[in-house]
């Protein structure tokens, strides 16, 4: 049975889905936006400063034009303030050692807990907790924080620029019927929203997914800090990638992001013979940025193994890479991995042995 159901989960690990539809404006978009700061920057002759910018194209890239430019309009929005929010925390709270650390489990904490309070609040806490992990690692090696936000905001603007400009060819290109496309069912209203996530943090399945994800913030942060001359900084940032509201003991999605990341390790190894020219650096960017809307719609393992070179590009700031800071990426990947899944084993036991008293406290919360 142990061996039908390992083979099933590796079976849903490599399935190719077809269910999202993806479009080519979104590969546009996402590639163009990364690459072109790239190769201003390399033209000015700081490719630093391009890489930086080219964070923003990460929070904007992947969206799809949709029927309305109103609508476009606010997802936009919706990705880029947990951008601007999490980067101008990074510039604030970066360079300054173990304090940089714990401030930013702190906050990634808040935002978890935050997150409970609907579906949208939860997609923009995730969000902000991912790039405060990525861009304090920038910001550490940036002698001006500050000038980062600015750098990245900027990046943002242009992706967003393309993406609207784009939607609107693709809007015209298909002639869409708005009216088809904007029904959505009735919310709940604020007032609802706000006691079913007052009744939630009044039990310990309400903290679960705080207290994994700081837990796991937390070791990552000591194991960076005990091993400072290896890049184990990766291990927050995939803790926060891996560590899911929902409680399984093995995620697919585990799965998925390890075996992805070894593959992107592969793949980032290309470089490691020579120093790419910068305009190389710019189309693989690019290229990889370009996939990212189809993989991540199709399968999130081969998503993984793009994403994993084109973060690693980004965050090298354009230094030649080594093999052993690859050999520390994967290694910090699978260390993320086993604290996730330890974590989700230990919050998973908590909660099935205080089932019964988690029943009662929650009638008891209904009734209040």
């Amino acid at each position: 049975m142990a061996m039908k159901d390992a083979k099933s989960h590796l079976a849903e690990a490599f399935r190719w889905s077809s269910e999202v539809e993806t479009e080519l404006v979104q590969a546009l978009v996402s590639g163009a936006g990364m690459a072109a700061p790239v190769a201003v920057g390399a033209a000015m002759g700081d490719l630093p400063l391009g890489l930086a910018a080219s964070v923003g194209g990460l929070a904007v890239g992947g969206l799809a034009p949709r029927s309305t430019l109103k609508i476009q309009i606010a997802e936009l929005i919706a990705a880029l303030a947990p951008l601007a929010v999490a980067s101008l925390a990074a510039a604030l709270i970066s360079g300054r050692d173990w304090a940089t650390g714990a401030t930013m489990m702190a906050l990634a904490a808040v935002a978890a807990a935050i997150g409970g309070y609907s579906r949208p609040i939860a997609v923009a806490t995730t969000r902000f907790i991912v790039f405060l992990a990525i861009v304090v690692n920038v910001a550490d090696a940036t002698p001006q924080p500050i000038a980062l936000v600015f750098l990245i905001l900027a990046g943002a603007l242009w992706t967003s620029f393309l993406s609207v400009v784009l939607g609107a060819v693709a809007r015209a290109l298909r002639r869409d019927d708005p009216r088809a496309k904007n029904v959505a069912p009735p919310a709940a209203t604020a007032a609802q929203k706000f006691a079913r996530w007052k009744r939630s943090l009044a039990s310990l399945s309400g903290w679960q997914y705080t207290l994994r994800l700081a837990a796991g913030l937390g070791v990552a942060e000591a194991l960076r800090r005990h091993w400072p001359d290896h890049h184990f900084y990766w291990i927050g940032l995939t803790v926060a990638l891996l560590t899911q509201r929902r409680i399984e003991a093995l995620p697919v999605k585990t799965t998925q992001r390890a075996l992805g990341a070894a593959l992107g390790v592969i793949a980032a190894s290309l470089f490691v013979a020579y120093s790419p020219p910068p305009w190389s650096l710019a189309l693989g960017i690019g290229l990889l940025a370009g996939v990212r809307p189809l993989l991540r719609a199709r399968n999130y393992l081969a998503y993984s193994a793009a994403m994993t070179p084109l973060i690693i590009l980004i965050l090298s700031a354009g230094r030649p890479l080594e093999s052993g800071v690859l050999i520390d990426r994967l290694i910090a990947t699978l260390v993320a991995a086993a604290l996730a899944i330890l974590a989700n084993w230990v919050a998973g036991k908590a909660l099935a042995d205080k089932g019964p008293a988690l029943a009662a406290s929650d009638k008891t919360a209904r009734r209040s």
